[in-house]
């Protein structure tokens, strides 16, 4: 399988997660998804330190495929060490599958993957897109809302409203690897709150 492969395998394990949510909202945003699998994988490669909790995190295809293609991956943060801190950095990136600029193009949606390394909190934050995350690997404290934190484990959905708090903490001695939808058409930072 090639890399490409990979990617468009690991995109279509997203999309059937996020369309068979049972949740109206985030199937509606699944619905956008681009009907092409052409991949173009333009961006020059790039990787960051939390790649490597990716060994740490449960076998599976989707979990099988990103750990073997994660180095030809275009890897980022949203933040600085200035915005939330150095350590947080260090267990903490994503990369982005479809989107404007990903390997699978559109300009309705955002789609990728966010890993976060344990024992870290990604502090409850809100942005104006729409949002769905889907645990592919991990068990993890949520704040969604106001609510208190609540434990989440692999195959979950959860779905957030434009400008709706959310936190997750990794509080459970393992990574977390998710797939991310954005109902937007470009990456816009978070305001932490």
């Amino acid at each position: 399988m090639t890399d490409a492969d990979k990617i468009i395998s690991i995109a279509i394990a997203l999309r059937d997660h996020f369309a068979e949510s049972g949740i109206d909202a985030v199937r509606s945003i699944a619905s956008k998804w681009p009907r092409s699998s052409v991949v173009a994988v333009a961006e020059t490669p790039a990787t960051l330190p939390v790649t490597g909790w990716l060994n740490d995190a449960s076998q599976g295809p989707a979990i099988n495929d990103l750990r073997d293609i994660a180095s030809a991956l275009h890897w980022q943060q949203t933040y600085t060490a200035t915005d939330i801190g150095a350590p947080f950095l260090e267990r903490y990136g994503w990369t982005m599958l479809v989107g404007p600029d990903a390997p699978i193009k559109s300009d309705a949606i955002l789609a990728g993957i966010l890993i976060l390394g344990p024992d870290i909190e990604y502090p409850v934050h809100r942005h104006s897109a729409e949002e769905a995350y889907v645990i592919l690997s991990g068990t993890a404290s949520w704040s969604i809302g106001n609510s208190d934190w609540h434990q989440k484990s692999a195959g979950e959905v959860i779905h957030n409203p434009p400008w709706q708090p959310h936190g997750m903490c990794t509080d459970c001695g393992e990574p977390l690897v998710l797939g991310f939808l954005w109902n937007a058409g470009a990456v816009e930072k978070s305001q932490i709150d």
